[in-house]
């Protein structure tokens, strides 16, 4: 005979933490009663206090069941065979933390099924069958990994007389470098699949020159060494966005995934929300939609100059588990914004999700059709994504560079400031679209090239000049870097070609030619053209050379590149111990490129 048990979900984080916590939304502004009330509870749940509970560095934390016995007493319980009980009462069926569907909260469809191999739900009306284990403590989940990327081969050689134009989708994602950053303070394995060496240098805040005019953004190009090839340079090449006029409007619905793989996560996902609203300003309008496998409209057209409404809001949303219908979220997302369109406003939708959709579309050739379609609509995407072992990269990389969206990945409150709240602007303000890029390189002047990074990304003559192929855009004050690894002197043919027939070279000073092909923010299709000339790089400087060869040859050597030619972890460290003195950094900023490298390093 034993009482009924009660309980109820509630996260339980050390006071450090919650120390952090408070800390964190200081820091974005908010007075001391909001911030009581944004530490009190998230998603529905309660916030406490914990001296025994551990410290979560990754900030996966997951609400704890706590269990309250009440005086209720079992009614003709009766043992059976493997110490189970039959119960003439209602059975609660607790679901484990992290355990079985990742903690999901029983939806209809679930309880419609046979449970444990007994008889159906349906079949249970006098008798229950639950088996006698210990109720105070749910069983941990197994470890796992699900976590899903697009692992494309990398960029080969190419002598300039066979190939000599590269082309690629510009990219101001940097949710690899997130992703990276947080496996090497964490101490994690790092699964080279998900290193992108363009965001590695696309993070990075180069001095470059900015547009002037009515220029949407700027050309800047250097050379310098290459480290881990004696016989190369590196030809950098940075393309600075536009800084948009910060008084646009916002109008913007935040998309929530509530479903239970995203319930560790969801401390993080509120903190999120708290730092982009933060950020906006009287005038400017935010609603609030949450999703699983079912979706609902939490708020409307609430006013961001109201902090405390803004709140309000959050407070509202509650955390349902169950499957993950994205593809329903974002159709009702894109359908309310459209409805609620603001002409005078930028129009956006933002997705917290880990983009574990496996309900409605869930395959990529889906989910970028169905996305591809939302372009038309104006309005653009941006997405948040979360979770270290079960995140779908490949499909928020998909919905990101065909949704005319940008992509970031958030591990800690850290990413939050550094990915959202500082760089809110760049992220919400798009002043170019589908931007393609084409460098053409002299075969008088280069023997031999290499694009590093953007190995998905590289687009063919027909791509480059097809108005209707998506690519990403650039955002107010974005960067965008190519690092080029060439070998000067008159290139060779390597291939034969049967009509191929290359023409001899006017120009001899002419070491690239520059093609951007984009769009304005009104779809006007437009052509940038740069000639990067040999003695233009003799007069430049190099000191963004210089910075992004070292994040290059960081980014190979943990890629563990096959084109990472003499680089390891010692040429690494030296060339980074100089780097830092060159440039009188005693004491790198945490959680920075090169605090991150010599945590790499050691």
């Amino acid at each position: 005979m034993f009482g009924r048990q009660e309980y109820r979900e509630i996260y339980r984080i050390p006071e450090e933490q919650y120390e952090e916590m408070k800390s964190f939304y200081e820091k974005l502004g908010y007075s001391k009663k909001q911030v009581k009330r944004l530490c009190s509870s998230c998603f529905g749940y309660p916030i406490k206090v914990d001296k025994d509970a551990p410290v979560y560095y990754d900030w996966s934390v997951y609400p704890k069941r706590e269990y309250k016995p009440t005086k209720t007493r079992a009614k003709s319980a009766e043992p059976l065979e493997d110490g189970c009980l039959m119960l003439d009462q209602e059975v609660c069926m607790p679901t484990p933390p992290g355990g079985a569907m990742m903690g999901m909260q029983m939806n209809s469809a679930m309880m419609s099924a046979p449970m444990m191999g007994a008889m159906p739900m349906a079949g249970m009306a006098e008798k229950s069958v639950m088996c006698a284990m210990p109720m105070a403590k749910a069983p941990e989940a197994p470890a796992f990994n699900t976590a899903e990327t697009n692992d494309a081969p990398e960029n080969e050689k190419h002598s300039p007389m066979d190939s000599s134009q590269l082309i690629f989708s510009a990219n101001v994602n940097t949710a690899s470098w997130s992703y990276l950053r947080n496996k090497i303070s964490a101490g994690d394995r790092i699964d080279k699949s998900f290193i992108r060496i363009e965001e590695i240098l696309n993070s990075y805040k180069y001095k470059l020159q900015k547009p002037v005019n009515d220029e949407l953004f700027a050309v800047s190009a250097e050379m310098t060494s290459c480290p881990w090839d004696q016989e190369a340079e590196l030809l950098f090449l940075g393309f600075k966005g536009k800084k948009a006029d910060k008084k646009v409007k916002q109008n913007l619905t935040l998309l929530v995934d509530v479903s239970g793989s995203m319930t560790d996560e969801w401390l993080l996902v509120q903190m999120s929300m708290a730092a982009i609203i933060s950020k906006l300003k009287a005038g400017d309008y935010i609603s609030v939609i949450a999703y699983s496998d079912e979706t609902e409209t939490v708020a409307k057209n609430i006013e961001c100059g109201d902090l405390d409404r803004c709140i309000d809001a959050l407070m509202k949303i509650k955390g349902i588990g169950g499957c993950t219908n994205g593809s329903e979220g974002l159709e009702n997302a894109y359908q309310y914004l459209k409805e609620h369109f603001d002409k005078e406003a930028n129009n956006r939708v933002f997705i917290f999700t880990d983009g574990d959709f496996n309900f409605g579309i869930t395959g990529q050739g889906g989910l970028k059709d169905f996305i591809y379609q939302k372009r038309e609509t104006g309005i653009y995407l941006s997405i948040v994504g979360y979770g270290s072992r079960n995140f779908k990269d490949n499909k928020m990389e998909t919905l990101a560079q065909n949704g005319n969206g940008n992509y970031t990945f958030v591990a800690n409150p850290y990413d939050i400031l550094d990915s959202l709240w500082k760089k809110l602007i760049a992220n919400l303000v798009t002043v170019a679209k589908d931007v393609k890029i084409s460098v053409e390189l002299n075969p008088a002047l280069v023997s031999e090239y290499r694009l590093i990074g953007y190995d998905a990304r590289m687009l063919t003559q027909q791509e480059f000049h097809d108005t209707k192929k998506a690519a990403d855009g650039i955002g107010s004050g974005h960067n965008v870097v190519a690092v080029i690894e060439l070998k000067r002197g008159k290139a060779e043919k390597q291939y034969s070609s049967r009509y191929l027939n290359v023409s001899a070279v006017d120009h001899q000073d002419e070491l690239a030619f520059i093609e951007v092909h984009y769009k304005s923010p009104e779809d006007e299709n437009l052509v940038m053209t740069k000639s990067i000339t040999v003695d233009s790089l003799e007069k430049a400087g190099h000191d963004n050379a210089e910075t992004a060869a070292l994040l290059a040859a960081f980014g190979l050597l943990v890629k563990d590149s096959d084109y990472k030619g003499t680089m390891n972890k010692q040429a690494l460290s030296e060339l980074v111990t100089e780097y830092l003195r060159r440039n009188e950094i005693s004491k790198p900023k945490r959680y920075s490129h090169f605090d991150i490298i010599r945590q790499y390093l050691s």
